[in-house]
């Protein structure tokens, strides 16, 4: 845990001790230990949250719940010890403490469960909340005509009361119903989140839904069921509710991991197949063109003994041709397997060489983010070959179309994009080409997107991460 995490643990433990300690010195019919099962609930599953999974913001939130709350409820507790203006100033701390662990819930809710908030409106609104929930609690105390207890205790008369301030003390149960707007923000999230996220977010949203339920008709729920059960069923869902976040968290967090392994585990291989094409590439350059060419030259020199125009100059003029069309063969056999180009001068070169070598008229715009810059060999050879098969399936499907690439790179990201002006589709359809593009480009860390309809051409589209070097 870092200091504050340490510090938030043992201001937690205190209170909770206070709290456990509270029926020796309360009043007669003071339930506190119910009142404090929520936050107490809360303490625990952040405690074990951040033992688990130290650094994640949920376990940070739950442990933010339940130590803001307890540490109101000790106020409240002290308050009854204490009278006149400490009194006040008790429930003043103890009355924005309160109301800044109903938001701190709020920012639990609206993070479940990736830890981050999923719209970028949504930090400031938590934020917007925190400034008016302080503001408010602070301004009930002072419009209450008693001191104010957030345990519902009754207080010495307020010593500093402003009646104008009076309609401010309806402002704090609205506060207590922030989590209500959490439990619909975590709804539409819900509409939207991956199925693995799903799975961690069904029971958490039951749990809040019926807790909210509970805050929203307590009254009538008390009228329905009668006070025990009443309390017995809201006490159960509050308990159920940070255990929920808690078990949803472990188990995101472990499909996280096992994603990310899996995700490495293909990059890993991506690297590795790729330095393979590349000692294929240079082993055929080395190797079999370099034989091919000696054999070419002393075919040459062997012709420059012999009568021209003979039989035997005919033949060795026959074999001279073939050698130079395997040579080329196997030239362009070695720069589909990974070009040399690419290797040496980078992406904007190997892709001009392309396009140089396409009957077909081509546009290349390369944008200074991307020339002379270069990329990890994964990102360069996936990006290179999206190039290629968007010109294969140009020369297959578009047959003379106009053809235009772009390269285009932030710091972060790099796209390609490769256009035409064919016939387009109706429905785009994998073939093994493009199912073996999107893993190359997915195991780089990338996606492929291909968008066409007919009429207006195709599109291929990838995203890869533009992690690189300044090209010298």
């Amino acid at each position: 845990m870092g200091t504050p995490a340490r510090a938030a643990t043992v201001v937690g433990a205190g209170c909770a001790f206070a709290l456990l300690l509270s029926p020796s010195y309360l009043p007669a019919g003071t339930d506190v230990v119910v009142t404090g099962v929520l936050p107490l609930s809360f303490f625990a599953a952040g405690v074990l949250a951040r033992v688990l999974r130290p650094g994640h913001s949920v376990g940070d939130g739950l442990l933010a719940v339940g130590v803001l709350h307890l540490a109101a409820i000790s106020g409240a507790l002290l308050g009854t010890r204490v009278s006149g203006v400490a009194a006040v100033l008790v429930a003043e701390a103890s009355a924005v403490l309160y109301a800044l662990g109903f938001v701190a819930l709020l920012d639990l809710l609206v993070r479940y469960p990736t830890g981050r908030h999923a719209w970028r409106a949504v930090g400031p609104l938590v934020l917007s909340a925190a400034v008016l929930a302080t503001v408010v609690a602070a301004l009930a105390v002072l419009g209450g005509r008693e001191a104010p207890s957030v345990l519902g205790l009754e207080g010495d008369p307020n010593p500093v009361h402003v009646p104008a301030l009076s309609p401010f003390s309806a402002g704090v149960a609205a506060i207590a119903l922030l989590p209500v707007a959490g439990v619909v923000l975590l709804l539409a999230r819900y509409a939207s989140a991956t199925e693995q996220d799903r799975a961690q977010m069904r029971w958490p949203i039951g749990t809040a839904a019926l807790t909210a339920a509970g805050l929203l008709t307590t009254g009538l729920a008390e009228d329905a069921l009668g006070p025990g059960t009443q309390t017995a069923v809201f006490v159960t869902a509050g308990a159920a509710l940070p255990v929920s976040f808690l078990v949803g968290l472990l188990r995101h967090t472990e499909e996280a991991d096992r994603l990310a392994a899996v995700e490495a585990s293909r990059a890993r291989l991506a690297e590795v197949a790729d330095a393979e094409r590349q000692r294929i590439e240079r082993d055929l350059h080395d190797g079999a063109q370099q034989r091919i060419l000696a054999l070419l030259t002393r075919v040459e020199l062997a012709r420059g003994g012999v009568d021209g125009g003979g039989a035997l100059d005919v033949e060795l003029q026959g074999i001279s041709a073939e050698l130079r069309s395997v040579h080329r063969e196997l030239r362009e056999l070695a720069r589909g397997v990974y070009p040399a180009t690419l290797t040496d001068h980078g992406l904007a070169e190997a892709i001009r060489s392309a396009l140089g070598r396409l009957p077909v008229p081509a546009q290349l715009a390369v944008t200074p983010g991307v020339e002379g810059r270069r990329f990890p060999v994964a990102v360069e050879g996936a990006a290179y070959f999206v190039v290629l098969e968007g010109l294969a399936n140009t020369l297959k499907h578009a047959g003379d179309a106009e053809v235009r690439v772009r390269l285009d790179a932030t710091d972060d990201v790099l796209r390609v994009t490769v256009a035409d002006s064919g016939r387009g589709f109706d429905r785009p359809v994998d073939g093994t080409g493009l199912l073996g593009l999107r893993d190359r480009v997915a195991a780089a860390g990338g996606s492929l997107d291909v968008d066409g309809r007919p009429g207006t051409g195709t599109t291929l589209r990838a995203l890869l991460p533009a992690v690189g070097r300044a090209g010298g």
